[in-house]
């Protein structure tokens, strides 16, 4: 099952889009559950300013949540999903990806250049 996290907001106000692919059984028995909690809690207030949110999509299921409310269960998701995206997984599936809607981040080389070629 493809699960799909959008990161947005924080002060440059970028938005990053990972996949990963998790099988149906890891689906349902550990982030849908988690994502339906997550829909039923109430709203906390938004005096965050700053701050990341995240989008998660599983299946048919969505949820936000706000930077401040990642606990352990959400940051892994998280984190596999980044490292997956960037190869740096053991197991580098083809399976997931990473979109960066935004222009290149402060501190990343540009991928026309070589880093100590100066061209």
């Amino acid at each position: 099952m493809r699960i799909e996290i959008t990161r947005s907001g924080g002060v440059g106000g970028f938005t990053r889009t990972w996949t990963i692919d998790v099988s149906s059984a890891e689906a349902e028995q550990r982030w849908l559950p988690l994502a339906e909690a997550e829909a039923a809690a109430p709203d906390p207030p938004d005096d965050q300013r700053d701050r990341f949110t995240y989008r998660i999509i599983i299946g048919y299921t969505e949820v936000h949540v706000p930077e401040h409310r990642l606990e352990a269960p959400w940051r892994e998701l998280i984190d596999r999903a980044h490292a997956a995206a960037a190869g740096t997984m053991p197991d580098q599936s083809s399976d997931s990806s990473e979109t960066d809607t935004s222009s290149l981040d402060a501190g990343t080389t540009d991928p026309g250049r070589f880093p100590d070629s100066g061209t």
